[in-house]
């Protein structure tokens, strides 16, 4: 599955499966998250126990991962976990330093691919409203937006409405 990939900036990326020996490299990347990529995933920063507990859910039958690599640090993650046979969800994380390369829209596009390879049918994700580059990328896609959560009970609180998108594979 490895694919190699330019950026438009002339960075060479890898884009493969997760390892298990990869855990120092995620750790790394979801630590160094910048308050930017923050504040669309949550209101605090990741610890390394969970980054671990995360990595030891990766099985391969119902949680899926895709890495990107570059110069031996990985700089983006995508997940896709499975709820049935048919259903699943997904979610792309792209480090500060890699965002508007066109990397979170290519990793979405191989989860994806592998969602229909697993034989999923229905594909949903969570997204904030003011995530605009990653909204126009679900838009442009094929996603829809099916459902607007009411923002007071949301993680990000009052100031932040989170949509569900959904496509069928």
């Amino acid at each position: 599955m490895d694919k190699k990939l330019t950026l438009p900036t002339g960075k060479e990326i890898i884009l493969r499966k997760v390892r298990k020996d990869d855990l120092q490299k995620l750790i790394e990347m979801y630590l160094t998250l910048g308050e930017e990529t923050l504040r669309f995933l949550r209101p605090y920063k990741f610890t390394a126990r969970e980054v671990r507990e995360m990595q030891e859910r990766v099985d391969w039958k119902k949680v899926f991962s895709i890495v990107a690599e570059n110069a031996d640090k990985i700089v983006a993650e995508a997940r896709l976990i499975k709820y049935s046979d048919t259903a699943a969800e997904f979610g792309v994380i792209v480090h500060d330093r890699y965002r508007n390369m066109k990397l979170g829209q290519t990793l979405v596009i191989k989860i994806m691919d592998l969602a229909r390879k697993v034989g999923v049918k229905r594909l949903i994700g969570f997204c904030t409203l003011d995530n605009i580059i990653a909204l126009h990328i679900y838009k442009k896609l094929g996603f829809k937006i099916e459902k607007k959560f009411d923002a007071s009970k949301s993680l990000f609180g009052r100031e932040k409405e989170v949509v569900r998108l959904a496509i069928n594979l």
